[in-house]
């Protein structure tokens, strides 16, 4: 169990599984362009030693991997999903603590300006300019109390304002909604370099009256170590990187964008809320992070939880063995234990029907990798059936953004598993040795393998 972002880089380190970047690089551009190469390369973490205009560290890429999201949570990494589908119902609530070192150091309202304390990481090409990417927005419901967690874009203005995209049915815009309502702000920190556990808590689909909070103490099997904030009335995590506290202004909104989002295209220009900073809080030596989206730790964090909710409709009808989506989140794999013909056609169903985002599923059977996409692409070239094994759904919403939901109505499901009556046929052959081999003993060390 990683229980802090700064213990999380340790154990990537102790794996050879961090890359330190001396050479110093521009936060506009450059930073993403090496990380977005290496999310095509090694797929290893970065931690950025020299980052010009600033005297903070970024990491970046430190999520991307499966095995690093289950060591994270003291899970086997093929336990995972059957795991955490227990552990999603259950609630640890959060310890209070004195002490903490996100409040090594604190910078009030007077002295602070977001443009100067916080790296400007430009990502894209349009982009509006520099944008907090890796904040984890905390926020109490006005009237319940009850924490949320979710990941928000901010664009940095300057001085003490950033800006926000969020809206309904998103929980933050739901408790938003609320406060302004009232005519009142909302009190919100942006958690910058959070523990693992509120990682994914804040990327999870809980119910909207769950805490969060106590969210992450489930995944973590531990109460999460938490701390008043300085300025506003929230409990905020003790060992996160940094936190920048505030509020979300009422009945204001400025323009925002173009930002390029997750699906590799921009969100045009919208007038979004704005969020007022009355401090900042670090680390003496905080480390900043960073998330490009779309990439590996994105969906790596993001698919994680679509995938349990989707083994956790399927799991009724099916013996589901693993859930992935590979490349992207409107889609995912489900890998079954075929025990009768009819059993795929119910998983397809079932997983269709697990959330909104899911109109494309492929169904396979249990040799097949679900997270590997070629795997994936050899299961439909040789085990689906045109005329037998499509699933059809016309007119089913799915992703819901205005400029671009009516591209993604309706659902296909395809059955790319074998015929039970044909399993013999369909078994696949097997090479004696080969994980043995290192290539280096036959081709030398520039083609070898680890």
């Amino acid at each position: 169990m990683i229980t802090s972002f700064r213990d999380l880089l340790t154990w990537l380190d102790g794996r050879g599984l961090l890359a330190h970047v001396a050479r110093p690089v521009d936060p506009a551009y450059e930073l993403t362009a090496v990380l977005r190469k290496t999310q095509k390369g090694p797929n290893v973490g970065l931690l950025f030693e020299a980052v010009k205009g600033s005297p903070t560290r970024v990491a970046t890429n430190v999520m991307s991997r499966r095995e690093t999201l289950a060591a994270a949570l003291g899970l086997a990494p093929e336990r995972l999903l059957p795991d955490l589908a227990t552990r999603v119902a259950k609630a640890v609530p959060p310890e209070t603590v004195g002490a903490a070192p996100v409040q090594e150091v604190v910078i009030g309202a007077n002295e602070l300006d977001v443009a100067r304390d916080i790296p400007q990481v430009i990502h894209s090409e349009r982009d509006a300019g520099p944008y907090v990417t890796a904040g984890i927005f905390l926020a109490r419901h006005p009237e319940t109390g009850v924490y949320n967690a979710s990941w928000n874009r901010a664009q940095i203005v300057g001085g003490d304002r950033l800006r926000v995209r969020m809206m309904p049915p998103q929980h933050l815009g739901q408790y938003q909604a609320a406060a302004e309502a009232a005519e009142k702000p909302l009190p919100a920190a942006i958690v910058i370099g959070a523990p693992p556990a509120l990682m994914l808590a804040a990327s999870s689909k809980i119910p909207f009256e769950a805490d969060e909070l106590a969210a992450a103490g489930a995944w973590q099997g531990a109460p999460l170590r938490v701390v008043p904030a300085k300025t506003v009335p929230l409990l905020v995590p003790a060992d996160a990187e940094m936190v920048i506290e505030g509020e979300i202004v009422p009945k204001l909104r400025e323009e925002e964008g173009p930002f390029g989002e997750f699906m590799d295209a921009y969100v045009e220009v919208g007038r979004n809320h704005v969020f007022r900073a009355s401090a900042v809080t670090r680390r003496s030596d905080a480390i900043y992070h960073v998330i490009i989206a779309g990439g590996t730790e994105d969906l790596a964090l993001l698919s994680l939880m679509l995938e349990i909710e989707i083994w956790k409709a399927v799991a009724p009808v099916a013996r589901v063995v693993d859930v992935g989506c590979p490349g992207q989140l409107l889609g995912c794999v489900v890998a079954i234990d075929k025990q009768h013909d009819d059993d795929a056609k119910a998983a397809m169903q079932a997983a269709v029907g697990a959330h909104r985002w899911m109109k494309f599923v492929v169904v396979v059977d249990a040799d097949v990798n679900p997270h590997d996409s070629e795997e994936v692409l050899w299961a439909i070239h040789t085990r689906f059936s045109p005329e037998t094994g499509v699933l059809h759904q016309k007119g089913v919403p799915g992703f819901s953004r205005p400029d671009v939901a009516n591209l993604h109505l309706g659902k296909l499901a395809l059955d790319a598993t074998a015929p039970l009556a044909m399993k013999a046929q369909f078994a696949r052959r097997k090479f004696p040795g080969i994980e043995k081999i290192d290539l280096g003993d036959y081709l030398g060390e520039r083609f070898g393998s680890r």
